[in-house]
Parts: structure tokens; sequence; C-alpha cells
């Protein structure tokens, strides 16, 4: 996964952030401190949010950015 992949987000993501659709925009990797390395901002329902990076094993690419 890469930055401007259209994904669909797992439901249980879906249901916490409340995102009818699930589908999001990854923008951007957000570095960490910890042993996690990074978090990913993604672009969905109109809102930013920062989601564990998980969601690369968890999430479904539907289209991927050139």
């Amino acid at each position: 996964m890469k930055a401007g992949d259209l994904v669909k987000l797992p439901e249980g993501c879906r249901k916490h952030w409340k995102l009818p659709t699930g589908v999001a925009i990854l923008v951007a990797k957000l570095p960490r401190a910890d042993a996690l390395e990074y978090d990913w901002q993604v672009f969905a329902e109109g809102r930013l949010i920062a989601l564990g990076r998980q969601i690369e094993q968890s999430s479904e690419v539907i289209s991927e950015a050139r």
C-alpha cells in the first residue's frame, strides 16, 4: 500500500469511525516513536483520520495510485 491508494476499510474500523461507505484514500504515513513505526493518515467521508498500520492487512485496495 502507498499514499494515493483507494481502499475499502474493514467493518470494525468503519463502525468505530462511523464511516458509512468505508472507502478512504491513503494520504501519508505518519511516523511513530515506538516499534509500530508509522500510522496512516486517510481521507474518508470528508475527514482526515489517523489509523494504525494494521489496516494494511485488513483493508482491500480498490484502486492503486500510479
